[in-house]
């Protein structure tokens, strides 16, 4: 997905999280991660995505809890290495 395309996004939820009641904000949000990463947007590019809202960030913690890719990548960086 383009840089631009994940702006868009930002900006969407920007607006849209106003007329969130606060109590429903986290839902909404995990909900957004779940689109995203079902849409293809890459992980790292969520990640990004998240770096100046607390909201987006919890939620992305939550939705990618158990996905140890990362580790799987490392390992496989560390065995190349050494």
């Amino acid at each position: 997905m383009a840089i631009g395309d994940t702006e868009i996004i930002i900006g969407v939820w920007e607006v849209l999280k106003s007329f969130i009641p606060a109590k429903e904000k986290m839902e909404a949000a995990e909900r957004l991660i779940k689109v995203c990463d079902e849409f293809g947007i890459r992980k790292n590019e969520i990640f990004e995505m998240t770096e100046n809202d607390k909201i987006l960030q919890t939620a992305f913690d939550r939705y990618f809890v158990d996905d140890d890719s990362d580790d799987e990548w490392n390992d496989e960086w560390n065995e190349y290495e050494g």
